[in-house]
């Protein structure tokens, strides 16, 4: 069950009732929800939702390409040759319909395709601009996302409508997963996890707090056992130095 992001679900809603071409850049932490807020703004609504992955240039390209033609024509009917293309077939299909399109750890792209910034660019200010468009750009990464995206040096400088840093939970928020604790056990939860929600749903509020931190973070092979260095070696190029 979604908890929480009132005040992030009411800017995204402000957005999509806009009767003109919005452009969020959504950013935050790994495993702050950023997905999970979009997937919960857009559960009654028929976005165009792709997520890329961290792989070569053509192959998400690819995925693109079915993802968008499968959206729009309920068939594949091949890989569009580049990334301008497939905008300009996206661009020749919207109509006057609020169109949605989140994508989903643009940075992945972007990372493989250096110019693919200039390409939402360009057409964002001679295509999409008087269109009845609302489009996302997510990412993980916050460093690329303020300085490659939002940055006064990136293409797409002043392009967006708004920007959006997911944080984590506040206590209160943090409070929602653990309705059986007393108020001292939420804290200690709040305490020992954050306000990630990935973290708070590893715990079970229906077990003792004791046994949540025997079996969630001390156990071999649980997943927040693992967690601090797998976060470390996705953030950092040197973990050890951090270690």
């Amino acid at each position: 069950m979604f908890k929480g992001r009132k005040k992030e679900l009411e800017l995204l809603e402000d957005l999509y009732d806009s009767k003109q071409f919005e452009f969020l850049v959504l950013y935050g932490r790994r495993r702050v929800g950023k997905t999970e807020l979009l997937k919960e703004f857009t559960k009654n609504k028929k976005p165009l939702f792709f997520s890329a992955q961290e792989k070569n240039d053509s192959l998400n390209l690819l995925d693109f390409s079915k993802t968008v033609q499968t959206y729009f024509d309920n068939d594949f009917f091949g890989e569009f040759s580049d990334w301008e293309t497939a905008l300009k077939y996206v661009t020749s299909k919207a109509t006057e319909d609020r169109l949605v399109i989140v994508i989903d750890e643009f940075p992945y792209i972007a990372s493989e395709n250096k110019s693919i910034k200039s390409i939402f660019q360009h057409t964002i200010d001679h295509q999409w601009k008087e269109k009845n468009i609302f489009l996302v750009l997510c990412g993980s990464s916050v460093s690329f996302m303020e300085g490659e995206v939002l940055g006064s040096k990136s293409p797409l400088y002043g392009r967006s409508t708004a920007h959006l840093e997911l944080k984590a939970f506040d206590y209160f928020d943090s409070a929602l997963f653990f309705p059986e604790y007393s108020n001292e056990e939420k804290l200690m939860a709040y305490g020992i996890l954050g306000g990630i929600p990935c973290y708070l749903q590893a715990f079970d509020s229906e077990k003792p707090i004791e046994k949540n931190i025997a079996r969630e973070i001390l156990r071999e092979g649980s997943f927040l056992k693992d967690e601090p260095i797998n976060f470390l070696k996705q953030e950092l190029r040197e973990p050890a130095i951090y270690n």
